[in-house]
């Protein structure tokens, strides 16, 4: 499986980063959706005998919702934000602030933007 991941992380390379540019953030996500859905539903792979993941999927299981090849691209950058703001906000068992170990380190808090 790890040879696939590599597969398809070299056709993205090509097809995607290397093709399109982007004006901001969400024009990015915007693109990683569209490219995506193409990826998975569209997109004929020459490595598996010319068929889309979709199709692989039903040959596997064919009552699989085609919606789970439809997710979203997810902002990690953005959940991690919303993550560790939510843990700095404290409570009776939680850290207030989640840096604190990386205080005596760094000068400011890991994962800030």
């Amino acid at each position: 499986m790890q040879a696939d991941v590599e597969t398809i992380h070299g056709l993205m390379e090509t097809e995607f980063y290397e093709i399109e540019s982007f004006a901001d953030r969400t024009d990015f996500m915007r693109k990683a959706d569209t490219y995506q859905l193409f990826f998975n539903l569209e997109r004929p792979n020459t490595y598996k005998e010319h068929k889309t993941p979709w199709q692989l999927a039903q040959e596997k299981k064919p009552d699989l919702d085609k919606r789970l090849l439809m997710t979203a691209a997810v902002d990690l950058d953005a959940l991690l934000n919303a993550y560790t703001s939510f843990l700095a906000l404290g409570g009776n068992d939680l850290l207030t602030n989640p840096y604190w170990p990386f205080k005596s380190f760094t000068k400011s808090a890991p994962f800030s933007s």
